[in-house]
């Protein structure tokens, strides 16, 4: 399944995807900040870009895309098409009904931002999914207070508002841990103070999330934030921090089928 707009091209990812996704997703900090995950060792990065590869990409014959679902797409801007910029799409399988459920995701290159380039892919995606008479139910999460721009990108793709969901539905604690050691490591390495605050903020906003459902301790979870920072956390900080834990969990966005009245599970955890 090859997908064109009128600025990229996008073909399923390949095993052989996986160091150009390590290096444009996995080793860029501004990117892996707003995913869930924790790459700051040497190798993690391409680790992570093969679990994705393997388990989202080509699943064996490829039944997904000859059996009508479709899984991550590898995302080439047309003025650079020897050059990843991203990677969009699902995982999606059949369930016990025989229709297609899973997750809606996306990760863009730092070098792409700004320009328009996952709208268009959502876009898209938003047609292919109406196409889809045997539809289920897509799901995505994401860091909102945060990251706004992703929930306007995810109505795009036709998923609609339905609430919030916990965190630790989503990811195990030992996992929600990773990705707080990730942002600490990430403020110990910012180089310059406004990206420092910028860090922080984010940090604090899912340390906030972490504490509300009890993977954190409030007291701990501010004395990290501090070391790492470098000094008293500043005032946007502590009110995002506040903030986070009086409104739990992270939200979630959703496109059901007419057949469909399950709830997806994320089965990437």
């Amino acid at each position: 399944m090859h997908l064109e707009t009128e600025r990229l091209a996008l073909r399923p990812v390949t095993l052989a995807d996986s160091a150009e996704i390590a290096e444009t997703i996995f080793s860029d900090p501004k990117v892996v900040g707003m995913l869930a995950h924790n790459t700051k060792a040497a190798d993690d990065a391409l680790l992570e870009a093969e679990r994705w590869t393997s388990i989202m990409g080509i699943d064996g014959d490829g039944g997904i895309w000859e059996n009508g679902g479709m899984g991550l797409f590898a995302v080439f801007p047309k003025t650079a098409e020897d050059r990843l910029a991203g990677v969009a799409g699902f995982y999606m399988e059949k369930n016990e009904r025989d229709l297609w459920t899973g997750e809606y995701f996306y990760a863009l290159g730092s070098d792409w931002h700004g320009r328009g380039l996952m709208s268009e892919a959502a876009d898209l995606f938003g047609e292919k999914l109406g196409e889809m008479e045997d539809l289920g139910v897509i799901y995505a999460g994401y860091w909102d207070l945060i990251n706004e721009a992703s929930g306007r990108l995810l109505m795009r793709t036709g998923l609609r508002p339905k609430g919030r969901k916990p965190i630790t539905e989503e990811y195990d604690p030992e996992r929600c841990l990773r990705m707080f050691d990730y942002d600490l490591w990430r403020l110990q390495e910012a180089d310059s103070s406004r990206q420092k605050d910028d860090i922080l903020l984010q940090a604090a906003r899912r340390a906030g999330a972490f504490v509300a459902e009890d993977v954190l301790e409030k007291d701990n979870a501010l004395r990290s934030l501090e070391d790492s920072y470098g000094s008293s956390l500043t005032k946007d900080a502590l009110t995002m921090l506040e903030k986070a834990i009086a409104q739990p969990g992270m939200a979630y966005f959703e496109i059901r089928g007419p057949h469909e009245a399950g709830t997806p599970v994320n089965r990437l955890r």
